[in-house]
């Protein structure tokens, strides 16, 4: 048998085979990877997708209002135009404060200076919100400028319309909503409510065309205070008034309930507008509550302490009379004077005429250890729990601290420390019957659509005996009447 053989391939025959070959190679590769996709991949190429298309964002739940106690309005949220910018990339910073000042009725300068430090300050750098409150024509105006370092987002803006008035009892929130002082700040978890979620979908252009909420957020709740905003407006002028016709540098004032504890003013001096933003690199300035977290030595108003306590420790009478020394008195080492020398004072007149002397006297006769249950049955260098942040206990040494000549400053108010409130708190006790009350602010809460709920009170506590209640507010009367320290500010009637 004869076998033929075939002729050789000329080289484009084998160019030919060649190509075609690789075309086989190639295809089969595609055909294999097509595969994988298809079926061993393809649910996990789904999930990817998914991804890209399906975005959760977190739904912000609208924070609860803060109310008086006559139902006036003092704190809302509401949606509004949030506008930010990123100060590291904003390359000639006066010239885009002038540009963003004009449009937002700003104060140009200070935007600047507030650029410059949040560009050098690292939490700033990269975010930095400078107005959350901007109208939707303002917003229209910064949107044309096509500003690469300036961006608009959707968000609420907490508004507040007593500006002033109850600014450090209400306080405030930071640019992300949450509360940073005041009420706002010890009730932000009740106030903040539970943010919810929702699925967006979206296009290969990143444009929305559902959304699907996943979790649906919860309201904060409402809060009620015991603050009288009409009241706290006329403390406020009061206030501003009398420190700047005495040249001091602040002040506080404080309106309480004496029978129930309600705090219905709480005012310092300086106060801020609650609706300012403080900017990066502004020291603050008027932000602290004073009558709650500023403990100072009393002086004379404290001797009404030292004074109860001779009534229901010793034998004295308000008709007692007191060795005041002339206005001269030396104990141990140390001289002590009195603003005026008396050589005799009754009890009573000590306390109006404000001796220190006579104090001293008194309180000797009290005795450190009674004297020292005193100051602590009136509340002194406890917290009174008011429900506002960072409050100060004050200061009263225990009694094994006391120095041999303690017993020569605690009675007319020196080596101890208090606050407005809780002097406030003192001044209850003698105006209620002597019973030690618990200075609030929360009145109710209320969960949006349900009823108020009444917030549970400490009962007051009896620390004075009625009888000595009786002394002590004659004799109080009596700073306030012709001779008194306090005459001036007696009332007619």
């Amino acid at each position: 048998m004869e076998t033929q053989n075939l002729p050789p391939l000329t080289k484009s025959q084998e160019r030919a085979l060649i190509v075609g070959l690789i075309l086989l190679g190639w295809a089969l590769v595609v055909v294999f990877r097509l595969f994988l996709l298809q079926v061993f991949e393809h649910d996990e190429y789904v999930r990817a997708a998914h991804r890209q298309q399906q975005q959760v964002e977190a739904m912000q739940a609208q924070r609860g209002s803060i109310f008086d106690r006559n139902g006036t309005l003092l704190a809302i949220s509401s949606a509004s135009n949030i506008v930010f910018v990123n100060p590291s990339r904003i390359p000639n910073k006066d010239i885009a404060a002038a540009l963003v000042a004009r449009i937002l009725h700003m104060d140009a300068p200070r935007l600047q200076r507030s650029l410059e430090a949040a560009a050098k300050s690292k939490r700033h750098s990269g975010y930095l919100i400078i107005d959350n409150n901007v109208t939707d024509q303002q917003a229209a105006g910064l949107k044309g400028m096509n500003l690469d370092w300036l961006g608009i987002q959707q968000g609420s803006v907490r508004r507040y319309s007593g500006k002033c008035v109850a600014a450090h009892v209400i306080g405030g929130v930071n640019s992300n909503g949450v509360g940073i002082s005041g009420v706002e700040l010890k009730l932000n978890n009740e106030l903040a409510g539970t943010p919810g979620s929702r699925r967006i979908e979206r296009d290969g252009k990143e444009t929305s065309y559902e959304a699907e909420i996943v979790k649906a957020p919860v309201p904060g709740r409402n809060v009620g205070l015991t603050i009288d905003s009409e009241l706290s407006l006329v403390a406020q002028e009061a206030l501003q008034k009398a420190v700047v016709e005495n040249h001091a540098e602040h002040g506080s004032l404080v309106a309480l309930n004496p029978k129930t504890g309600e705090i219905l003013a709480l005012e310092n001096y300086p106060t801020y507008d609650l609706n300012e933003r403080l900017l990066p690199g502004e020291t603050p300035k008027g932000r602290t509550n004073l009558a709650v977290v500023a403990p100072f030595e009393p002086g004379s108003v404290f001797k009404v302490v030292t004074v109860s306590a001779a009534m229901e420790t010793t034998s004295l009478t308000p008709d007692s009379v007191i060795n005041c020394g002339n206005g001269v008195m030396k104990l141990f080492s140390r001289i002590i004077h009195d603003s005026h020398p008396y050589s005799e004072l009754s009890v009573s007149d000590v306390l109006a005429k404000s001796s220190n002397i006579g104090a001293i006297r008194i309180g000797m006769q009290v005795g450190n250890q009674n004297l020292y249950q005193y100051v602590r049955r009136f509340g002194f260098g406890t917290r009174t729990g008011v429900e506002l942040p960072a409050e100060a206990p004050g200061l009263v040494r225990p009694l094994k601290r006391w120095q041999p000549t303690s017993i020569g400053s605690v009675p007319m108010g020196h080596e101890i420390s208090v606050t407005s409130l809780q002097l406030a708190q003192m001044g209850s006790v003698i105006a209620n019957g002597g019973y030690l009350v618990h200075p609030h602010v929360l009145a109710w809460k209320q969960t949006p659509g349900g009823p108020r709920e009444e917030v549970a009170r400490v009962p007051p506590q009896q620390i004075l005996q009625p009888h000595t209640i009786e002394l002590m507010r004659a004799m109080m009367r009596k700073v306030v009447l012709p001779g008194g320290t306090a005459h001036q500010l007696h009332i007619p009637g």
